[in-house]
């Protein structure tokens, strides 16, 4: 049985694509399956998988229906006893697999190297932690780092199981178009004793390709899902009795801002559709306390939604809509 499988999706990447694969070529580790998922690319980053196809890389064309409904597709097709993930537009230092394979731990996190199209080291970023560290301790500094640094939440530099994730019936949300690998591995860290933190940079994340998340619009994410991905890390952290008065002014402060963005944004010429948005939001918010908010815009919103008083948000949001604010 293959000790690790590489799960990779791709979607138009034809100018970085031959770079990852030749890096995972490359490893001293040698007991890898790597399965690309080709999302419905129209460039030639199919052909150019296609030309390194054998029986360890195995190149899969599917229709494009975005990168969480690839990588699961790779999940459901990996061998291995561990998985980890690379994305086409990055690569990994030719004894990245040798550190990160540590069978004897279920969940392995290292660093990673921020580079510029030219390969220019922009920033390092390695987790504050190192060694075995319980998940207990870990919720300690959890929030802060993660809005800090993201390390949490990359799929770069992470090492899993794979039975945590088959037995669990974990995936990922096809219907989050940011943050969704983060809430992937959010339910992931809720089934873990330990992680073991590794003192080691290997991986290198390619800062501003044609299709990266960095500038997306605020109109194509769906900050409610945003809201709810927070509202489960607010869960995971009570559950470890790490949910403070830090952790609560962290959260407040985004979850204030992504509901500032869903009022901004929302549809006021339409009371249907603004409707459907109120309903779907008031579920989400329900943990938010408008006492807890700074803006008195929110906390009058928020107060109102709690009285079910949606007609005079409605009335609210046209009239700031028209004054411009």
């Amino acid at each position: 049985m293959t000790l690790l499988s590489i799960i990779m999706p791709v979607y138009n990447k034809e100018k970085y694509i031959e770079r990852a694969i030749q890096s995972i070529v490359n490893q001293t580790f040698k007991d890898w399956e790597l399965i690309i998922v080709d999302d419905g690319s129209i460039d030639k980053s199919l052909s150019l998988c296609k030309k390194y196809e054998n029986e360890k890389i195995k190149v899969i064309s599917i229709e494009n229906n975005g990168v969480s409904n690839a990588r699961n597709i790779g999940l459901n097709m990996s061998c291995g006893d561990f998985v980890t993930f690379i994305d086409a537009d990055d690569y990994v230092a030719s004894d990245y697999l040798e550190n990160l394979y540590q069978p004897q731990y279920d969940f392995i996190i290292s660093g990673l190297s921020k580079v510029s199209k030219n390969s220019e080291l922009i920033d390092t970023i390695k987790p504050l932690n190192n060694g075995v560290i319980k998940i207990d301790d870990i919720c300690k500094n959890f929030y802060k780092e993660q809005m800090d640094t993201g390390i949490y939440g990359f799929v770069a530099g992470k090492c899993i199981r794979k039975s945590i994730i088959t037995d669990n019936s974990i995936s990922f949300d096809k219907s989050i178009n940011l943050a969704e690998d983060y809430d992937f591995f959010l339910k992931i860290y809720n089934k873990l004793d330990s992680i073991l933190f590794l003192d080691y940079s290997g991986y290198f994340y390619l800062i501003g390709t044609d299709n990266s998340a960095i500038g997306m619009s605020d109109k194509k994410i769906d900050f409610i899902k945003q809201i709810e991905i927070q509202n489960k890390t607010r869960i995971f952290l009570e559950n470890h009795n790490s949910f403070g008065e830090n952790e609560k002014n962290l959260y407040m402060k985004r979850v204030a801002g992504y509901i500032y963005t869903i009022l901004i944004n929302c549809n006021c010429n339409s009371y249907k559709s603004y409707l459907s948005d109120y309903k779907r939001l008031k579920n989400t918010i329900q943990r938010v306390n408008p006492k807890e908010v700074n803006s008195i815009l929110i906390k009058v919103i928020l107060c109102l939604y709690n009285k079910n008083k949606y007609s005079l948000i409605f009335i609210l949001l046209k009239i700031r809509r028209k004054l411009g604010r």
